[in-house]
């Protein structure tokens, strides 16, 4: 572990320890002042002690991880506000915390590994497979079946908030009033992306989200109460991308206009186009290899995927899935063999791949 504070940050795998929420990789930047130096880092979201959600799955995926917490006795992981703010406070905390030394890009997402906001796409999946090198956002969320767009206006009940957007967005006379983005708020952005907007604007909207006289006062009557989720949370949820610098309506295009299977298995993640994330998780990482609890699940999920199609469940026409083009591959392999050698033994499925 020692070897970490003199290597390459970036060719290191997470290592995650859920009982105390630490993670050697971004630990280790974080001792030596070198987080700006990661390519990407991930920042979980988790409420309770235990978590409310099992985080363990943050080893199933590659990247350095700072979890950030509502509950005390976790060090600099723990929010000094308490649950409060729900996972926006904990966003916001990050970017001012780091500031000075924000990593190339972040991953900001909750503490599941599944949700309704997900569709068939498994976070740990999406973070093995993300295609981010050439994005300056995405979002980590599929929209409600058969919903095209999640909206969001900047109507009085979010007035507080517009007004602390438009003081410092000083170039910006009114915030348009339509956004068009995938709910939850989990989504992927660079560093350039964060400091469209200086650090005092962040600090502001932080302020005003861990007021806990003004939460309690604004709180929505029977929803999310546990997390103490005031009226005016929503709007983030809906405008991140434009404080970011996105053009305000995200488009579907980005994400994929088809029918989506997992490239690991084969299965299909889903068959509704406004949920695809086609274009944007088909990109193993290599480092997932070198991580043993990654490349481990991954292991696993390619050899049910084989089990699977052996047993003929994988979905009809998942020609994109990761065990169809293996399989088109070592076909094509095979014919050259017997073309060279006619008395080759080949094998249409290699079980070592």
């Amino acid at each position: 572990e020692e070897l970490l504070e003199i290597s390459n940050l970036n060719n290191e795998y997470a290592r995650f320890q859920v009982e105390d929420l630490s993670e050697l990789v971004f630990d280790t930047a974080y001792k030596h002042n070198l987080t700006s130096t990661l390519k990407l880092v991930l920042v979980v979201s988790s409420f309770g002690n235990p978590p409310d959600e099992n985080i363990s799955w943050i080893n199933e995926q590659p990247w350095p991880t700072f979890v950030s917490t509502k509950s005390p006795g976790f060090g600099y992981h723990s929010e000094p506000w308490g649950n409060v703010g729900w996972d926006v406070a904990s966003y916001l905390r990050f970017i001012t915390m780091f500031w000075d030394s924000l990593p190339e890009r972040m991953i900001f997402v909750h503490g599941h590994e599944m949700a309704w906001h997900q569709a068939g796409y498994k976070m740990s999946y999406m973070l093995r497979n993300l295609c981010y090198e050439n994005k300056d956002y995405v979002s980590l969320n599929t929209n409600p079946q058969n919903q095209k767009d999640w909206k969001g206006t900047a109507s009085e009940t979010h007035s507080a908030v517009v007004r602390a957007v438009n003081r410092q967005l000083g170039q910006i006379s009114k915030l348009p009033t339509m956004f068009y983005d995938r709910c939850c708020q989990q989504f992927m952005v660079t560093r350039e992306g964060i400091q469209q907007q200086p650090r005092e604007f962040w600090l502001e909207l932080l302020g005003y989200m861990t007021d806990k006289e003004r939460l309690e006062k604004n709180r929505i009557p029977g929803v999310f109460t546990k997390r103490n989720m005031a009226t005016d949370l929503p709007f983030l949820e809906e405008a991140w991308h434009h404080l970011f610098g996105v053009p305000r309506l995200v488009q579907r295009k980005v994400y994929g206009n088809q029918e989506d299977f997992n490239i690991e298995t084969g299965e299909r993640t889903t068959n509704n186009v406004h949920q695809s994330m086609s274009k944007i998780v088909t990109c193993p990482a290599e480092l997932c290899a070198k991580s043993p609890t990654c490349s481990a699940v991954v292991a696993q999920e390619k050899a049910r995927g084989v089990t699977l199609e052996l047993k003929g469940k994988i979905a009809p026409g998942a020609d994109q899935g990761y065990w169809k083009i293996m399989r088109k591959k070592k076909l094509a392999e095979n014919a050259r063999k017997r073309m060279l050698d006619p008395t080759a033994q080949t094998h249409d499925l290699d079980d070592s791949l």
